[in-house]
Parts: C-alpha cells; sequence; structure tokens
C-alpha cells in the first residue's frame, strides 16, 4: 500500500508541473489587470512545436526555446488585443485559445502524415542520497529539471510580486491603475509585460506536458489544464507561493484518475477521467469565499 500510495504522490508532482506553471503566468497577468482564458491553446500550441523542434533537431533545450518563444508571441498578441486597443478580454482570450489550439492541431496533422514526432520524455535527475530517502526521496528527488524549474520560479516570483518595487506596481496597476499613472508608473507597459510573461509561462506548461512527462503530441493533449491553471490562481488568490499547493491538489487528482485506470478498478473510465474536473468544481463552491480579484481586472486602462 505505502508503494502505492509513493508512486501516486510522485506522479502527482511531475502532474501538477503544467499547471503550476500556466497558473504562475496568469496570477502575474491577473495582478496586472489582464486575464488570459487563452491559456489551453497557447499550451497546446507550446506542447507540439516543442516537441516537433526536439524530433527534428534531436535538442530538447531548442525544443524548450521554441516553447518559449510560441508562448511569448502569442502573449503578446494577446497583450496587443487587450492592452494597446482594448478588446474585451474574455473575447480576446477564447479568440487567442481558438487560434493556438486551431494552430497546432492543423500542424499536427500536417506533420503527422509524413511522420508521427514522438521523443523519449526527460530523463529524471538524481540526487545521489536524497533520491534514496524512503517516500520522500521518490516523491522530491526523482523528477525531472522541469519540475525544479517550476518549484524555483514559484518562490522567486512569489518574492519578485510581493518583496519587491517591480512587484508592488503590478498590483497597483490592477488595483487602482489612475493612482498607478499618477505616480509616474506606466501602467499600460506593465500589462504588456505581464501578458506576454503570462503567455510565456503557459508556453513553458506546454512543454512540460510533451518533453517532461509524453513525448508525443495528441489533439486535446492539455485536456483542461489551462482552465484549471485558472482555478489554481484563484485557489491560491493569486499567490505564487499558495500556487504551488493549489496546483498539486489539482496533479493528485490527475495521479489517482491515472492510477485507478492503470490498476484496472472497475469504475467507468469516463469517471476516472472525470475526477479532475469534479475536483475543480468542488474546489470553486467551497473555497471561493474570501477571494477577492484584483479591482481593475478585465477593465482597459485609458489615460484621462
Amino acid at each position: 500500500m505505502l508503494d502505492i500510495i509513493t508512486s501516486i504522490l510522485s506522479a502527482a508532482v511531475i502532474l501538477s508541473t503544467p499547471i503550476l506553471f500556466s497558473a504562475l503566468g496568469e496570477a502575474f497577468d491577473e495582478k496586472a489587470g489582464v486575464l488570459n482564458m487563452g491559456i489551453e491553446g497557447i499550451m497546446a500550441l507550446a506542447a507540439f512545436i516543442s516537441l516537433w523542434v526536439t524530433f527534428t533537431t534531436g535538442s530538447y533545450l531548442l525544443g524548450l526555446l521554441a516553447a518559449i518563444l510560441v508562448g511569448s508571441v502569442m502573449g503578446a498578441i494577446h497583450s496587443f488585443a487587450c492592452v494597446t486597443v482594448g478588446i474585451n478580454q474574455l473575447i480576446a482570450g477564447l479568440m487567442i485559445y481558438s487560434l493556438a489550439d486551431g494552430i497546432s492541431n492543423f500542424s499536427y496533422r500536417m506533420v503527422s502524415n509524413v511522420k508521427l514526432p514522438t521523443v523519449t520524455p526527460l530523463a529524471r535527475l538524481d540526487f545521489g542520497l536524497l533520491s534514496q530517502i524512503p517516500v520522500l526521496g521518490q516523491i522530491l528527488f526523482q523528477q525531472n529539471a522541469l519540475v525544479y524549474l517550476s518549484f524555483f520560479l514559484a518562490i522567486a516570483m512569489g518574492y519578485i510580486l510581493y518583496r519587491t518595487s517591480w512587484g508592488l506596481k503590478i498590483r497597483a496597476a490592477g488595483e487602482n491603475p489612475d493612482a498607478c499613472d499618477a505616480a509616474g508608473i506606466d501602467v499600460n507597459r506593465v500589462r504588456h509585460v505581464c501578458a506576454i510573461l503570462g503567455g510565456t509561462m503557459a508556453g513553458l506548461g506546454g512543454v512540460s506536458m510533451s518533453l517532461g512527462y509524453l513525448g508525443i503530441y495528441q489533439s486535446g493533449i492539455v485536456a483542461g489544464r489551462g482552465w484549471i491553471a485558472i482555478v489554481v490562481v484563484i485557489l491560491a488568490r493569486w499567490s505564487p507561493f499558495r500556487a504551488i499547493m493549489g496546483s498539486f491538489v489539482f496533479g493528485l487528482g490527475y495521479s489517482i484518475a491515472a492510477t485507478l485506470m492503470g490498476a484496472g478498478v472497475a469504475v467507468p473510465y469516463y469517471l476516472l477521467l472525470m475526477l479532475p474536473y469534479v475536483l475543480a468544481v468542488v474546489v470553486i463552491l467551497f473555497f471561493h469565499k474570501g477571494t477577492k480579484s484584483p479591482s481593475a481586472l478585465t477593465i482597459p486602462f485609458r489615460r484621462r
């Protein structure tokens, strides 16, 4: 029984990584006043691009950089639409989702007609004696580099958001942009940077799936993780620190579902697939109280 529990928790850590990456970017995005509903599509496009580049070049680094680039480009498009033009952010986000998801699925069909792109997922790092610690060694010290990168970024971004002048500017841009502007801060520049960062982090979320543990791409690969990342942001109350635990909760849901399916438990397949999303609904129903979104979220800023 202990082995099964350890295996579930270890898998939960790696399965939570795509959600954590995307939630971190979305937390910064929303703190600055911009909502990105296109995370799901950006993750899918980054997952495909990183897989295809790695498959054709043999370089995981180039695949990672390609995913970062495509995520940043999609973030820049979203930023232009929402911050510069002032399009309704819900509509702009769904446009980004449809565009990115459509490009990734179309490109995959074109490429797979020639040869199916597959790669070996990133190897797990070995921390020597730490990896041999019973239970904790397998859970915390036998993961791939992207898992540790997500933890590092969560801590770094939390520090930036709450302990630096730049973080104060971000929070001010989302809470009171008029006062922020009166203090000489370029609100829209702050929002542009955060929107692009949000796209970049969603790109990392996509690459952490295709290169982190799947090694393949298929239509629907993200399977709602982009939407769940938005739920995590709310659950974490826009804190990168709390996003670590919030992402792990949903990663645990995916891990339990996968374990039960692999064990051949006599439960309908689609009921098990529903588990993470049912968990998302439950979390929203019971933990939404006390959460307050940034005051200027989704509201375009124009100097008066």
